[in-house]
């Protein structure tokens, strides 16, 4: 009957990724803010907004210390907030970020990131560092950004300062004549909260 047991807590171990001794936290609370720029890097000539997680969750160890997790993006949810004064124009950069000349949402409607490492680091604003694979459109690349981490009882708390990815990197890319005036990086921020 014990070897059963074993036998079966293996099992949903290995099917949810952790080991003895770790927690797997589901993500209760999040904010993901992005911002794009054209080429001159001016403010007045980006877009901001949001988009929304489907699902996450982190693993921590003995300690409460991360050591990893899987995060779910629903692309289906950007919004374009600087256009919040202008329906139709905000729609219409809506539904372009999610066409083919962009993320595709159609054929891929979600992104993941999968966090592999989280090293702690001397900042004492953001006292760890994630790292992980972003996919995006089918296609993988790593990346790493400095984060504030909190435990507060159960609750683990997580605040990424600014970092960027190349769009190009994930093919993201417009017609030739618009895609040279469009910066390449895109500024991401994300917050959660799991437990």
């Amino acid at each position: 009957m014990k070897y059963i047991f074993k036998i079966i807590t293996l099992t949903i171990l290995l099917q949810f990724g952790i080991s003895w001794g770790q927690t797997n936290k589901t993500i209760s609370q999040s904010t993901i803010t992005w911002k794009a720029y054209k080429a001159l890097n001016a403010d007045a000539l980006s877009h901001f907004g949001t988009v929304q997680l489907k699902a996450g969750n982190i693993v921590t160890n003995a300690n409460n210390e991360i050591v990893g997790g899987n995060f779910i993006i629903d692309l289906s949810t950007i919004i374009a907030d600087d256009m919040k004064g202008n329906k139709k124009m905000k729609l219409m950069l809506e539904n372009h970020l999610k066409s083919d000349d962009f993320f595709d949402v159609k054929k891929f409607p979600t992104a993941f990131f999968k966090l592999t490492s989280v090293k702690p680091n001397n900042d004492k604003k953001y006292n760890y560092t994630f790292s992980g694979n972003l996919s995006i459109r089918n296609i993988s690349k790593p990346i790493s950004f400095p984060v504030s981490v909190i435990n507060n009882g159960n609750k683990t708390i997580v605040k990424s300062a600014l970092f960027t990815f190349n769009r190009k990197d994930y093919g993201l890319n417009y017609n030739v004549f618009e895609d040279m005036i469009l910066k390449n990086d895109v500024e991401m921020i994300v917050n959660f909260v799991a437990k």
